[in-house]
């Protein structure tokens, strides 16, 4: 066989369309799997990054919370007559169990001109009141305010300390006094369970960040706490953070790795914590995927090319030696004879015969697929194929909690027509009413005959206003079936009785077809020319 049969042969054909479809469906996968699953499974860990976020956030917050509501506590009990010589409140300063578990470093009470009151610490404060406060209020403190100052490294103290300072005012609302509470920041009911907190094995984890201070007030690296922020431009997750953003994405880290991290503000601070997970391990799933599909496409093209080298040849036997008879008859080697066909390959050979057996045969099938599911007089949909459209619209009803609704209708004084002009001018009739149906119902809906003077018109995706939509749709139907005749010279006029069942999809084919005929009796009990519309069920 020389080269140019080989490659117009089907086995070739096969094979190299078996391995591009591979191929393609393997890349194809490969990049949409990947894609998506990476995009799903860092909304889902952004979301439990949200949520974790939000739970440590709170807690800081409802321990602040507390931290400020019993420093004001303490704060109410103390006046400024304590300048001039008066006694303590029992309450805090070393007496009060609650204020030494919640400043775990102590009290102290300054004057307003830094002059120590009460120092009731575990070390010995030398600064101003003024250094406990923010920069921002150091100029002018706000009355009865509490507020979080700087974290301060203290010698001695086993961890760096947050002072919250209560500004103490008088009748007058001037500065008299200030009140700080310091806790430890690695302290177990404060924030020390927040820096031993690592998500991951690469030590992601959590940062609370200060932006008025510009530092990292606490992380589960021990060893950025205190340290200053990125600079502008290094972080542009933590640039949005900064001006004000909340929410989930992906960041860079200086060292160079990629984090998925949830941002969320610290209540009753200005400070916002950061939940971050490493990327590599958030996403381990896709890294294993992709390994697995170019795993799996290799071993698919091996066992393709084995088993098409095997199966293909002898599949197609028979067609090869049909191919090689023909194109010995083609040469005149020997006498023709009947063959599907002409060609120099295989699918030369067949496709002139298949194509024209194929076009008869789909002529066939639509001649008798629309004699077994139309009328032969009218063209409109018969009874089996309304059937088909009745099931298919109570399924769509039940699954769109919408509504349907069957039209049974019969010709009034149709009878006389055909017993005085013959069954021709009657067969011309039910044309003509199969017209005026069709032009009276919307494009969605279906009208049918059912054999006779017998009519059936199914509409669908009705609301919850379907009983008056049918109402409307048989008021519409009658006036259309009245309007005259016109029958070898002479008019002619005919009525019709209508009945209508409206069905929300819980109902069976038959059902509604039997409660629409036994309506439509009713009608014509009723003196005909009328309809008679019921929910069904």
């Amino acid at each position: 066989m020389s080269l140019a049969s080989f490659t117009q042969s089907i086995f070739f054909r096969l094979v190299i369309f078996g391995l591009g479809m591979i191929l393609v469906g393997s890349t194809t996968r490969f990049i949409v799997m990947s894609d998506f699953l990476r995009e799903d499974i860092t909304n889902v860990v952004s979301q439990q990054q949200m949520s974790l976020a939000n739970y440590v956030a709170n807690d800081i917050g409802h321990k602040i919370l507390i931290r400020q509501y019993r420093l004001q506590e303490l704060g109410s009990q103390i006046t400024p007559d304590i300048i001039y010589g008066s006694a303590l409140p029992a309450v805090g300063f070393g007496q009060s169990a609650p204020f030494e578990s919640l400043f775990s470093a102590g009290i102290l009470l300054t004057s307003a001109e830094g002059r120590i009151i009460n120092n009731m610490t575990s070390f010995d404060w030398k600064g101003s009141s003024f250094d406990l406060l923010p920069d921002a209020a150091r100029t002018t403190p706000a009355n009865n305010t509490i507020y979080i100052g700087k974290p301060l490294i203290i010698p001695g103290q086993i961890s760096p300390v947050l002072p919250m300072t209560l500004v103490l005012t008088d009748l007058e609302g001037k500065p008299w006094a200030f009140l700080t509470g310091f806790t430890l920041l690695y302290s177990p009911d404060f924030l020390g369970n927040l820096l031993q907190a690592r998500l991951g094995l690469t030590g992601s984890g959590f940062l609370l960040i200060s932006p008025s201070d510009g530092i990292f007030v606490a992380a589960s690296n021990r060893q950025r706490v205190l340290s200053p922020i990125p600079s502008a431009g290094v972080n542009p997750l933590h640039d949005k953070a900064m001006q004000g953003y909340r929410g989930t994405g992906t960041t860079m880290t200086s060292q160079g790795l990629e984090e998925v991290a949830a941002i969320v503000s610290v209540p009753n601070t200005d400070w916002f914590l950061v939940s971050a997970i490493s990327t590599s391990e958030a996403l381990g799933t896709v890294e294993r995927l992709r390994r697995f599909l170019l795993h799996n496409t290799f071993i698919t093209i091996i066992l393709l090319i084995v088993v098409m080298a095997i199966v293909v040849p002898l599949s197609l036997r028979p067609l090869t030696k049909a191919k090689r008879q023909a194109d010995r008859m083609s040469r005149g080697l020997v006498p023709l004879e009947p063959l599907p066909g002409a060609g120099k390959g295989e699918v030369g050979v067949l496709i002139s015969a298949f194509n024209r057996l194929l076009d008869k045969l789909k002529e066939q099938q639509a001649e008798l697929s629309r004699a077994a599911h139309h009328d032969s007089l009218t063209g409109l949909p018969n009874r089996r194929l309304l059937a088909d459209r009745i099931k298919t619209a109570l399924a769509t009803a039940r699954r769109q909690n919408t509504r349907i609704a069957l039209l049974f209708m019969d010709l009034d004084e149709f009878k006389p027509i055909n017993d005085t002009l013959g069954h021709e001018a009657g067969d011309k009739v039910l044309q003509l009413v199969a017209r005026r149906l069709q032009a009276s119902v919307r494009e969605t809906d279906s009208v049918a005959r059912l054999g006779g003077d017998e009519f059936v018109i199914l509409m669908t995706n009705l609301g919850d206003d379907a009983l008056t939509v049918t109402e409307h749709l048989a008021d519409k139907i009658m006036t259309a079936i009245k309007a005259p005749f016109e029958l070898d010279g002479s008019t002619y006029q005919i009525g019709t009785s209508i009945g209508a069942a409206v069905g929300d999809g819980n109902q069976t084919e038959a059902g509604l077809m039997r409660l629409a005929d036994n309506l439509m009796y009713e009608a014509k009990a009723a003196g005909r020319g009328r309809y008679v519309v019921q929910r069904a069920g």
